[in-house]
């Protein structure tokens, strides 16, 4: 082990330039052969030194590409101003004297993130304008937004917009086409607070006979005594979608009849000699062609709308009857015509609900 007397020649002390040499204030002692040690006392904690001069205020001054475009003018006036280079990062101050270097001043530009994205959740009205974030159902790259907003001032009125698609008349909220379902020859009927389907009131028609539908009728003074009725012409009316009653809206037939001999007209329905008589009309002693017997409507019976009398049921063709009857006398010829003769009825829908 090397002694002390051995290292008496061999000891240096000596200077080395390295970096921020005056801000540590430290010595490089280098000691040889390199297996001797040398054991040097700690000294005393010196007295607290008078406070530094402030350094410089930093404030912005501009940007440069390189070091070479800091500006050579600057004074003492000038410490604190600062430009940052953009191509190293770095931002160079100058102290009053010179320039310093901060690298790496300006961070580097990270990687792009999402783009986001906003959407709009509810919407209902406030008494103040009010924006909240639907944190349920937003994610990291959509914000959804809640909306509470006062209502705005009323406009001016607009025009008028283009029609709209026509919606089912069914899901009007004044129309009921559940309680009672509508059935064939239905229509829409006000109740009193929403429009139900009732049967149809208005008529059907017009079945019409012309005078070509009818035939002659020829009685000699021999055949007057032994007739009751004889059919002159016969309608035939096609099934209905709906229950209907013959409403004869009038007619007529020519005839000549003797004095004391009467021949009435009946119009009935379903059968010539039983069914219900809808049409009447009466004629008279010593009628003459000029003088036809004209056809009214006629019930046999007193007959509202929820009677049976003469109706003939949905999906059922019918066929109606014009009739000559004896109406007086015993005995005498006379004959019926044609030129002028018609009848037209129309098909009253029967509806029970009155």
């Amino acid at each position: 082990m090397a002694i002390y007397k051995d290292l008496q020649t061999k000891l240096t002390l000596r200077w080395t330039d390295v970096d921020d040499v005056m801000a540590t204030q430290r010595a490089l002692i280098e000691v040889t052969p390199a297996g001797a040690s040398l054991e040097l006392p700690r000294g005393a904690k010196g007295e607290k030194g008078d406070p530094g001069t402030p350094g410089p205020q930093v404030w912005w001054t501009g940007l440069i590409t390189k070091p070479s475009e800091l500006p050579g003018d600057l004074t003492g006036t000038d410490r604190g101003a600062a430009w940052v280079d953009t191509v190293s990062k770095s931002m160079y101050v100058w102290d009053g004297s010179d320039f310093f270097e901060i690298p790496e001043f300006v961070g580097l530009r990270g990687e792009p993130g999402e783009t986001a994205t906003i959407q709009v959740g509810s919407v209902v009205t406030g008494e103040e304008a009010k924006v909240s974030v639907d944190m349920a159902a937003s994610t990291d790259s959509v914000t959804v937004l809640d909306f509470e907003l006062p209502p705005g001032p009323r406009g001016i009125q607009g025009g008028k917009g283009d029609p709209g698609d026509q919606g089912p008349l069914s899901s009007a909220d004044d129309v009921d086409v559940v309680t009672v379902p509508p059935s064939a020859g239905d229509a829409l009927t006000w109740s009193g607070s929403k429009w139900v389907p009732q049967q149809a009131t208005a008529p059907v028609g017009p079945f019409a006979l012309s005078a070509s539908d009818f035939s002659v009728a020829n009685v000699n003074l021999i055949q007057s005594g032994g007739w009751s009725s004889q059919i002159v012409a016969t309608m035939t009316v096609p099934e209905l979608p709906f229950d209907w009653r013959p409403l004869v809206v009038g007619g007529r037939v020519e005839m000549e009849t003797p004095l004391g001999y009467q021949v009435d007209v009946e119009v009935r329905v379903g059968n010539a000699q039983k069914g219900d008589i809808v049409g009447y009309g009466r004629g008279h002693e010593l009628q003459r062609w000029h003088d036809a017997t004209i056809i009214q409507p006629e019930y046999s019976q007193a007959v509202t709308p929820g009677s049976s009398y003469g109706v003939v049921k949905a999906n059922t063709a019918t066929s109606i009857y014009v009739v000559l009857v004896k109406a007086g006398g015993t005995i005498g010829s006379w004959r019926s015509g044609r030129k002028n003769n018609g009848l037209v009825v129309m098909a009253q829908p029967v509806n029970t609900g009155y």
